[in-house]
């Protein structure tokens, strides 16, 4: 077996999903090998990364960019302005 199925099946058990591999089998390679064992790092962090930025949500100047491209392809209408808006 490839690292690179290897580094598969432990992206998937990072997932939560089926890794198609015994966890036995995938901590013994990992275990010796120092290419996987730091792919498996990097994604780690990674995820860890992913998740962290996700609890946050978009940050207000991602949110107006993609409204202003949903705009642009007349997939929204503008949102209200001025005081009327508040009031409906």
């Amino acid at each position: 077996m490839r690292c690179a199925q290897f580094r598969t099946a432990l992206s998937a058990r990072l997932d939560g999903e089926p890794s198609g591999l015994a966890d036995a089998r995938l901590d013994k390679h990992v275990a010796r090998c120092t290419g996987c064992r730091d792919w498996l790092a990097r994604a780690e962090r990674l995820r860890g990364q992913a998740l962290a930025a996700a609890a946050d949500g978009p940050s207000p100047e991602w949110s107006a960019r993609l409204m202003a491209g949903l705009e642009a392809e007349g997939l929204v209408g503008r949102a209200p302005e001025g005081p009327e808006a508040a009031e409906r």
